[in-house]
């Protein structure tokens, strides 16, 4: 089985309270820094909250993080909110062209396919729904559906439960270091990071993934390759050249 994973209103309620410019300034970018977004460059900071951590766990660090700088904001505000913001993920575009046809390779070839995401339920089926997958994907899990998010293995092993198969019989693929070791700590048979997230090559490697891809569209000819004459995946990893190759398998 493959397993994938899946300010303004600051600063009015700060003026709003008789707060400066400035002060609502400072409150934003520790706000941004609670919750692990980089303003600069305008992307989330690597395997931060934003971007590894369920709705749950960004809701309670987002409202902490007002409260304690000193606005009158209850957890309830930020979790309606959250609870109206509606379809998330409708403009969202897939990682890969014809992202359909990408999984449909595997399913041909009796692979699972399956969801294990930080993201909550409504939110992650309204993604399956507008990328035309639902119907692709076996089995799934979201961070609203279990106790432990990740990196805690318990996401992974309770889609397993599911699925009916053991942890060992998974590839996991994510693009976070939570991924990563979920995955190894569940026992995947192989974890792949991937460069279309938050996570940098560097991150990926030392957080036990295997190998450090592009993207999920090198997935297949990399598993392909792996196997070798023999089957082995140091077959493939011995003869490669990391100095021209965006493939990056860790040392040892």
């Amino acid at each position: 089985m493959i397993v994938f994973d899946k300010d303004g209103n600051i600063q009015q309620r700060c003026l709003d309270e008789g707060m400066s410019p400035g002060q609502a300034e400072e409150i934003i970018s520790r706000f941004h820094d609670s919750i692990g977004w980089d303003a600069v460059a305008s992307d989330v900071t690597p395997s931060a909250p934003l971007s590894a951590g369920t709705w749950d766990e960004i809701v309670s660090i987002a409202a902490s993080s007002l409260i304690n700088s000193g606005l009158s904001v209850e957890r309830r505000e930020v979790l309606d909110w959250h609870t109206h913001l509606g379809d998330l993920h409708a403009e969202d575009q897939p990682l890969i062209k014809n992202l359909p046809r990408f999984l449909r390779y595997f399913q041909y070839h009796g692979v699972m396919i399956a969801i294990c995401t930080s993201d909550d339920r409504p939110s992650t089926d309204a993604c399956l729904r507008n990328w035309n997958i639902t119907d692709l994907v076996d089995h799934s899990i979201c961070g609203d559906e279990v106790e432990q998010g990740k990196p805690s293995p318990q996401p992974l092993m309770e889609l397993c439960r599911r699925a009916g198969v053991d942890p060992s019989e998974c590839v996991v693929v994510g693009d976070t270091t939570s991924d990563t070791l979920m995955g190894a700590r569940a026992g995947a048979s192989l974890v792949v990071g991937v460069l279309t997230g938050s996570g940098t090559k560097e991150q990926l490697l030392e957080s036990a993934a295997h190998v450090v891809l592009p993207s999920i569209q090198y997935l297949k000819d990399y598993l392909l390759l792996r196997r070798g004459p023999s089957g082995s995946m140091a077959d493939y990893d011995e003869g490669l050249d990391e100095r021209h190759s965006p493939i990056k398998v860790r040392a040892g």
